[in-house]
């Protein structure tokens, strides 16, 4: 039901009108009265109001000054005028308030009122869709970047072509063609710790999108960029087969654009792989799943761009560790000089490459040990950086983004060799000698007497992390060698750090060191 309002100073003439006509009948509902332009606008405040029926001809606020208020405040609200006047200037006005009909009260007849009450009704609906119309455009503008994700992993499940078009082009997704060649490719993660912060990977993957779709309308050329779970690029272009044209070498040539224009937008840059041409939109998904055991396969390729080569699939290693060159490695960090980090990750590339160990495997041992020297460092582990890490798609790219990081903790590591200072080795000294109590800040604040508040603060400024973290990472650390040495099982270890529970404590060990105390033993 839609609510009208009736406004006229002569009461007689408003009750005429509530019975001229059957409001119901009409979808309408008389919602309220009002005697006067200023009581109109209160009920306008308190009442959900779609037309207005009122009389121009009223003192000190007439119908005309009362309708120019109320479209100020609600453009789509509808109104018909009802005078005794038949001077032009009223009814010229009123067609400049858009309204819907100026009616002669002393002409007026209910065939008339009907009238212009469904005129009125089918601009209310039409102002009512256009508006719906503008809403959803907003939020698919909103959230395209997140539909066409949505729509993207449809495409990879569904299995209906008919569906998944009809569902594109509601996102200005239009193949109208029948081939299409796909891309795969993904941010050098060294190139994004050096620009920006992890956290901003999304933001970066919309600025791509953008990137993307200015350069296809340059181009004139239907090509859709995708971001998929793993945060990786997925360029799709439909194409009509043309025997003059090597549409390859087209789309290889708006690839090499893009990754230019990403380098020189963003400062980034970007691995980027195509396919061979293909027909039918569900062809997405086996070629998808091609791609991605591609990538795994190359990880030990060196390549930037290109065509995806058919690979055998490698026989991974998996029976070699890393804990000699990770050894070394981590004793570099500690070194006064960054050449012992270069040359062991030299080392480390080496053996790796020599022994083919499985990509995966590789990574995961890095971000392990890299979560040791975090804690020998204290300091606190970046999660971002490590699901980055386990994201590489090559061997090159982990290993200078391991470089960074390195230095990094080399640094912090330094800083700590350089200013640990007497109380805070005092403190270190107290956590040793209660390793199987519960400490709290309060305790170490009594050993040294502090105020807790005074100490808090100081703790904080000194070490750049607050108490509990710099407590648990210093019994986590000790807790490593325990396992390494493989003396104590882990319910005797917790015991001993002062873990009544080994629930509790298993919860801690991953929290600081990145895995389960089973999972490093």
């Amino acid at each position: 039901m839609l609510n009208v309002m009736l406004v006229d100073d002569d009461v007689p003439m408003i009750k005429y009108l509530t019975k001229l006509i059957s409001w119901e009948s009409l979808g309408l509902r008389l919602a309220a009265t009002a005697n006067s332009g200023e009581s109109a606008m209160q009920i306008f405040h308190e009442t959900q109001l779609d037309l207005v029926i009122t009389d121009i001809g009223m003192p000190q606020m007439d119908g005309l000054e009362l309708v120019a208020q109320l479209k100020a405040l609600k453009p789509e609200l509808q109104v018909v005028f009802l005078t005794c006047h038949e001077e032009f200037h009223y009814a010229r006005k009123a067609v400049q308030l858009d309204a819907v009909d100026y009616l002669i009260k002393d002409e007026l007849t209910s065939e008339q009122l009907d009238e212009s009450l469904r005129k009125a009704i089918q601009l209310l609906t039409e102002a009512k869709n256009q508006i719906e119309d503008i809403v959803y455009k907003q939020d698919l503008i909103k959230n395209k970047d997140l539909l066409k994700q949505t729509y993207f992993q449809q495409l990879l499940t569904t299995s209906s072509a008919t569906e998944m078009l009809s569902y594109g082009k509601r996102l200005g997704i239009n193949w109208g063609h029948s081939h299409f060649l796909m891309a795969i490719g993904s941010f050098h993660r060294a190139s994004v710790y050096k620009q920006y912060r992890f956290e901003d990977m999304n933001l970066l993957l919309y600025a791509a999108g953008n990137i993307a779709n200015e350069l296809s309308l340059q181009s004139q050329q239907q090509v859709t960029l995708f971001s998929d779970a793993d945060g990786q690029l997925i360029c799709v272009y439909n194409y009509h087969p043309n025997l003059s044209l090597n549409t390859t070498t087209l789309f290889k040539d708006y690839l090499l654009s893009l990754r230019e224009l990403i380098k020189q937008y963003l400062k980034m840059d970007v691995f980027l792989h195509y396919g061979t041409p293909f027909k039918g939109v569900e062809g997405i998904r086996a070629n998808y799943k091609t791609m991605k055991m591609w990538q795994k396969s190359s990880f030990y390729e060196d390549d930037t761009f290109g065509a995806i080569k058919l690979l055998e699939i490698p026989l991974w290693n998996v029976n070699h560790s890393l804990e000699e060159q990770w050894d070394r490695i981590t004793e570099a960090v500690k070194d006064a000089t960054t050449n012992g980090i270069t040359q062991s990750l030299c080392d480390l590339e080496t053996f790796v490459r020599e022994e083919r160990m499985e990509s995966g495997m590789f990574l995961a041992a890095c971000s392990h040990r890299i979560r040791l020297i975090e804690l020998e460092a204290k300091h606190k582990s970046e999660e971002t950086f490590h699901s980055c890490l386990l994201r590489c798609k090559r061997l090159k790219e982990s290993l200078e983004l391991i470089s960074c990081k390195l230095e990094e903790l080399h640094a912090a590591s330094m800083h700590m060799a350089i200013d640990k200072k007497p109380k805070l080795q005092q403190i270190d000294r107290y956590i040793t000698d209660h390793l199987a109590e519960n400490i709290s800040m309060v305790d170490i604040a009594d050993y040294l007497f502090l105020n807790p508040s005074y100490f808090s603060r100081y703790f904080k400024q000194e070490t750049g992390v607050n108490f509990v973290d710099y407590y648990h990472q210093f019994k986590m650390k000790i807790a490593c060698g325990l396992l390494k040495e493989k003396q104590y099982n882990i319910e005797m270890i917790a015991l001993k750090l002062g873990y009544m529970e080994r629930t509790y404590f298993s919860r801690i060990f991953k929290k600081y060191v990145g895995v389960s105390p089973k999972h490093y033993k």
